[in-house]
């Protein structure tokens, strides 16, 4: 069996946002001035909010450290500068958990002269295997003509060893010597170090230096037929013992060259697009776009399982190996005027210092890397802005320790600066105590925060990371403009790289109809037509547009100023303007049969006694944990509600709870039956993970229960009940389960028949947020009783991935799951239904958790709602019942004295934390709600959506304590009830439903306002 990477995708490194570091240069937790794995564990927080979803981790292997830890010295282990194996082990498991996959260095070309192969090859006799581990030469004339990479240090490929007596080849440094790959056993190591790693569960592998492993006679020694082949063995052996892994190959050549290193799919899933990275600078310094067009032009294709890898800068040089003379002159020239600047064959220096710490062109770089084809790589310190150190030798000037904050080193490690592996930035300009991650996650306008929100824009649109390029013509060189599609997403990028204003005339005839939507801010621009589309931008700017084919997204509704509420009235009217929801339903009608013989609940007398369990149950239903009396009046209403002439199979299992109060029960229990009806067993059962007092709302370690006894039971259908089930309509259970086990539906939800004050919380925050962003028309969304097939239990059973000893009280939402995963949805009339509300639980605490836990699922599926989703449809079953066919409500009114005094008090001792959540406005319109008397007490519709939204934006970006938000919602929740009350006073269901429809609309017409703060949450800060 193969062992699985962390991912669940294979292609998961499409989508990925690499994030560079060096763990030496990161965090230092043992006080040696050294960064190590302990430390960067504690920054893997700030990692996950950056967004980054991969870690490529620089050689941490044992080394002598002349080259960065590129030369190693040992391939299974961890150099003791940076921790142990066991550190590493600790940190991926930390990477994992946050859904950080990584990526660490093989470098398969060379080692250290220091390695133990080394060092026997070299006193090894001639001819032998262990010197054969190595190239050696009795002259260094062989292979003449190969170029020299490292020309400013090394004068020849070739270096005399005194003690073999022979040269030993290098295409590096002198003390890093060539392995020779046409010895079977140098293979054979080195498949080793791989699968060591790879058994330890890292995702990915850089192979470094990959096209000089072989070395043939009247060759330049790159690229050789034989290289090939031996990347294969790498490739087949990974994909023959492991899943979900990749390899990326660091080959600096032209597109035409790197293409082979692709194979047919069967070498390197990644390689780097090295020619465009300093094409790009040349463009930007030149103020044309032709350098960038040329060479994607040059760019082949590649396998649909293969990826270029795309970066700005990384801990080399910016290499112009792959330009031609004239662009290296104008490089030089343009970029590195000081001479210290340069280094081999190209430029040592940061992103920020490169562009003279020109914001605008940090940002239009940046929106290139993130939206050119293939996987942006982030090199550490670039999120802020870092600097760079010219007086460092080698390439260190770029490998300096991460500023953290502005105190001692940056906050990078508490020693003397002379004891640092290297000083930290501390010029005016980029010094820790300028440049800094402390100081830009409080700046909201800074680098870090724009580089945090475009890595989640980035993440958003699948297009970006698998989708085609089309660079489209335009008669101004200084604009680029290109199309990338994918599936259904369009999307239109568009760059002016001059340092003055642009316009651009671009061809998008065939896209016709089509409404631009710029994707930061969720602008709707002009419709598209067959004239050239006409846009201007600002110096060094850029936009990117999804071209949706719908038109329904309108401009950014804007919230009317009102200023009767100074004197104490609202204009209702004014700030709700809903439009009729689209009705997107299948009507269906399913009639059950009555049989009038049944008795009465109450009446109904049950004997138990033991049965064996039947393998052909049809329905397996769940109850809630109960008192022995609650079950065997629960199991009374089943008996009344399916005793038909051919009832279905059932098994009503409930949950047990030991003399301990542990719910582990010393032995496993007994199915038992129910006297005069063979179609109905009672299965009382032992809950995973403990028993407990209350299921509502259902979590994941029910539904994990439930696909166990159904499961175990071969049950084609599961029903859960809610407690006061008996109180449904004598149909309702029916309904329910023959809709699933005869309608081919997969999931069926209830449509109650509530009194105007109950479900309020369903009514103000889950129907219409669900509705608005995922396009459900299920009234109830998180239902006490529903019933769903086997197959969609197996599948949300695998959603919430819970397993026993694993948290289960994770709310579960099954409707949302069903609509998003194209399952068959069904929408149940019931009729009324009774709630009790059980003792001992505190309503707040319970609503604000619900609310917590939907926000949650709302942050989790941000990629899926932000799309453009219509209304999805879904089967109605059963028929409205009018109210005269109705027993007749007889639920008192709700006092809403209490609801408003609450809203008032929290009104005068939460504006802190209102302020830190709502925009200016918003918060003003409800200092003035809180301000008006009870009888003129109001909450307009689109405050409400407003206030919701920007809880949920606060939630997601963790501006307050999350327990510390939801606690202050609850109070503009119960405002919003108390408003509800009152409008609907004794006017009955249907004006209470007409309100309810009526801010759904509102919902809906307002969520580009959400979009718009979720991609961009600082533009609308508070």
């Amino acid at each position: 069996m193969k062992k699985a990477g962390s991912a669940s995708d294979p292609l998961w490194y499409k989508d990925a946002v690499i994030y560079e570091l060096h763990v030496r240069a990161f965090a230092d937790s043992n006080n040696d001035g050294i960064g190590d794995f302990t430390g960067l564990m504690g920054k893997l927080d700030y990692l996950q909010e950056l967004g980054v979803t991969c870690l490529w981790l620089l050689p941490f292997y044992p080394s002598p450290l002349r080259d960065d830890g590129y030369d190693i010295s040992d391939y299974r282990n961890v150099h003791p500068n940076y921790g142990t194996l066991d550190d590493f082990k600790q940190f991926l498991e930390a990477a994992h958990r946050r859904g950080m996959q990584v990526l660490i260095e093989l470098v398969l070309n060379h080692t250290s002269d220091q390695h133990q192969w080394f060092q026997r090859a070299r006193l090894a006799p001639p001819g032998s295997e262990e010197r054969d581990f190595y190239v050696w030469s009795d002259t260094d004339a062989l292979f003449p003509g190969v170029r020299i990479i490292f020309s400013d240090t090394e004068t020849s490929n070739w270096t005399w060893d005194p003690v073999a007596k022979a040269y030993y080849w290098h295409r590096f440094f002198s003390h890093q010597p060539d392995l020779n790959f046409d010895n079977p056993l140098v293979l054979e190591e080195m498949l080793s170090a791989m699968r060591f790693w790879l058994d330890m569960g890292v995702d990915g592998l850089r192979m470094d230096a990959i096209p000089y492993l072989v070395e043939r006679d009247g060759t330049n020694c790159e690229n050789l037929p034989e290289t090939h082949a031996i990347i294969k063995k790498f490739r087949a052996a990974m994909d023959a013992e492991y899943s979900n892994r990749f390899v990326l190959a660091e080959a600096n050549q032209w597109p035409s060259d790197v293409r082979p290193y692709f194979g047919d799919g069967d070498e390197c899933q990644m390689a780097f697009h090295f020619p465009l990275m300093p094409r790009i600078y040349v463009a930007i310094r030149q103020e044309d776009c032709l350098p960038i067009t040329e060479i994607m032009a040059q760019t082949p294709e590649i396998p649909a399982n293969c990826q270029w890898g795309l970066f700005l800068r990384n801990h080399d040089e910016l290499t112009l190996e792959m330009v031609t003379e004239d662009e290296r002159d104008y490089m030089y020239v343009a970029y590195s005027a000081n001479p210290r600047m340069r280094i081999n064959l190209g430029i040592r220096r940061r992103l920020a210092p490169l562009l003279d710490n020109n914001r605008q062109r940090i940002e239009l770089l940046n929106s290139l890397l993130f939206s050119f084809p293939g996987t942006p790589i982030l090199y550490y310190g670039d999120e802020i802005g870092m600097g760079d150190n010219i007086e460092l030798g080698d390439r260190n000037g770029v490998r300096t320790p991460m500023q953290w904050n502005g105190e001692h080193n940056g906050g990078f490690s508490p020693v003397s600066p002379e004891l640092l592996y290297s000083p930290v930035i501390a010029d005016p300009v980029f010094g820790y105590q300028a440049v800094n991650v402390e100081e830009q996650k409080e700046n909201r306008s800074s680098l870090l925060q724009w580089t945090r929100n475009m890595v989640g824009l980035r993440k958003l649109f699948p297009v970006f990371g698998r989708g085609t390029l089309r660079i489209l013509s335009t008669e101004n060189r200084k604009v680029l403009a290109y199309l990338r599609q994918y599936g259904s997403q369009t999307v239109l990028c568009v760059a002016n790289i001059s340092k003055s204003a642009q316009p651009v005339l671009v061809d998008l005839n065939e896209y016709e109809g089509r409404v631009p939507i710029e994707m930061l801010g969720y602008v709707s621009f002009p419709r598209i037509t067959q004239n050239p589309y006409v846009l201007t931008l600002s110096p060094y700017a850029f936009l990117w547009f999804e071209l949706q084919v719908s038109s329904a997204i309108g401009e950014l509704p804007s919230m009317p100023y009102h200023p009767e509420l100074a004197d104490e009235m609202v204009n209702v009217e004014a700030w709700d303007a809903p439009s009729p929801l689209p009705q997107i339903v299948q009507q269906t009608s399913l009639e059950v049969p009555r049989d009038a013989s049944i008795r009465d609940t109450n009446s109904l007398k049950i004997s138990i006694g033991e049965s064996k369990r039947d393998s052909k149950t049809d329905l397996l239903i769940l109850v809630e944990p109960a008192s022995r009396e609650e079950i065997d009046k629960t199991t009374a209403a089943i008996v009344a509600r399916f005793a038909e002439d051919r009832p279905v199979r059932i098994v009503l299992a409930y949950p047990t709870q030991d003399s301990d109060g542990d719910g582990q029960a010393s032995s496993a229990p007994r199915m038992q039956s129910v006297g005069g009806t063979p179609w109905l067993q009672l299965l009382p059962f032992n809950p995973t993970g403990g028993w407990r007092p209350s299921a509502w709302p259902h979590t994941a370690q029910l539904y994990f229960d439930a696909r166990r006894l159904t499961s175990e039971h071969g049950a084609r259908a599961t029903m859960l009940l809610g407690h006061d089930s008996g109180s449904l309509d004598r149909q309702a259970l029916p309904l329910l389960s023959q809709c699933v086990l005869s309608e081919s539906v997969d999931l069926a939800m209830p449509y109650y028949t509530l009194s105007p004050y109950e479900g309020l919380l369903n009514a103000a925050v889950i129907y219409p947020l669900t509705r608005a962003l995922y396009g459900s028309a299920l009234r109830y969304p998180l239902s006490a009783d529903l019933a769903f097939s086997a197959d969609f239990g197996q599948a949300l059973a695998a959603m919430t991935g819970y397993s026993p000893g694993a948290l289960g009280d994770t709310i579960v939402w099954p409707a949302t799951e069903a609509l998003l995963k194209n399952f068959q949805v069904a929408q149940i009339q019931v009729g009324r239904r009774h709630f009790t509300q059980p003792e001992g639980v505190d309503v707040t605490a319970l609503l604000a958790r619900v609310v917590g836990a939907l926000f949650s699922d709302i942050e989790a599926r941000a990629s899926e709602w932000q799309m453009p989703r219509p209304l999805a449809p879904v089967k109605e079953i059963g028929r409205q019942a009018s109210p005269a066919s109705n027993p007749a409500n007889t639920s008192p009114p709700a006092d809403a004295t209490p609801m408003i005094e609450s809203f008032r008090f929290a009104g005068n001792n939460l504006q802190e934390i209102w302020a830190q959540v709502m925009t200016p406005r918003t918060l003003l319109s409800v200092k003035r709600l809180v301000e008006l008397r009870e009888s003129k007490h109001v909450f307009p519709d689109l405050l409400w959506v407003r206030i919701v939204y920007d809880f949920l934006v606060a939630y997601r970006v963790r501006s307050v304590n999350r327990n510390h938000l939801l606690g202050a919602l609850m109070p503009l929740y119960l405002g919003w009830a108390a408003a509800h009350v009152l409008a609907v006073g004794s006017q009955g269901e249907a004006t209470a439903e007409q309100r309810v429809t009526a801010l759904a609309s509102a919902f809906e017409e307002d969520k580009p306002y959400l979009v718009a703060r979720w991609r961009w949450p600082d533009r609308f800060s508070p």
